[in-house]
């Protein structure tokens, strides 16, 4: 079974909380099935985006560690202890990630009592468990994998890449062709002149590998047909999987090469 990704979003300003997250970290990558990503070595903007914010696309659950980092005051008064903003900015994107991807991330979360809960924590997060000790998160979270945790469904990245490791170079072409003709509702016959044009097919060879790879396409799901007996068939890219599909060819919406 592929390895599910579960995001640790935990303090790095002080030695043990940096100590704690590469503990979740080990407990998580010891059990079969799971592997953790703990962000304590980025440093840069091109390594938050290209790791931190990957991670957080492709994972399939999260542990979080809220703990206090400053006093909020008004009128000279405390309102409240705030947490991380880091970590709260993590918290939104798995939160809009749910909404979007229409799924559950299965989170695991721990505060500390003195931190106020607020914004995506409080809709996002339930029963956020209080963060006594070290010892006791650790437990909490062995309890978590075994229980909870084991029903995590794989990342659709790891659905896509079986997909995807399962297409001939035939098949790809055919999406590249389809993209470069916008993708959406195109006619068989546009795709066709765009492998006679674009990727040096005969034109008969183009129609037979349409013919040919039409079933696999479609049983993929990566592609959706529409028979048209009056003026032509139709393909589509099937929208839950054609950010990936374009993504994996390299290939933005009008069939341009993304970098």
């Amino acid at each position: 079974m592929a390895e599910r990704l579960i995001f640790v979003s935990c303090g790095q300003l002080r030695a043990d909380e940096k100590h704690l997250g590469q503990r979740i970290k080990a407990e998580i990558d010891a059990v079969p099935g799971f592997k953790a990503y703990f962000a304590d070595s980025v440093q840069d903007l091109s390594g938050l985006t290209e790791h931190i914010f990957n991670a957080l696309r492709c994972s399939s659950g999260a542990v979080v560690v809220l703990q206090p980092r400053g006093e909020v005051h008004s009128g000279g008064q405390i309102l409240s202890i705030r947490s991380s903003v880091w970590i709260n900015q993590e918290i939104a994107i798995l939160a809009y990630r749910q909404f979007f991807e229409k799924r559950k991330i299965s989170i695991l979360a721990f505060h500390d009592p003195s931190v106020t809960l607020e914004g995506a924590m409080t809709a996002f997060i339930v029963n956020a468990k209080p963060f006594v000790d070290e010892e006791r998160v650790l437990a909490e979270l062995r309890r978590w994998l075994l229980g909870d945790a084991a029903s995590i469904s794989r990342n659709e990245d790891d659905v896509f890449q079986e997909k995807w490791d399962a297409l001939l170079p035939e098949d790809r072409t055919i999406l590249a062709a389809l993209i470069a003709e916008g993708g959406r509702d195109i006619k068989e016959e546009s795709v066709r002149r765009r492998l006679v044009k674009s990727h040096g097919l005969d034109r008969n060879v183009a129609t037979a590998v349409l013919h040919q790879r039409h079933s696999a396409l479609s049983g993929a799901n990566l592609v959706q047909f529409r028979s048209n007996i009056y003026d032509g068939s139709e393909m589509s890219l099937h929208p839950q999987w054609e950010w990936s599909v374009r993504h994996a060819l390299g290939l933005a919406p009008g069939g341009e090469p993304t970098s």
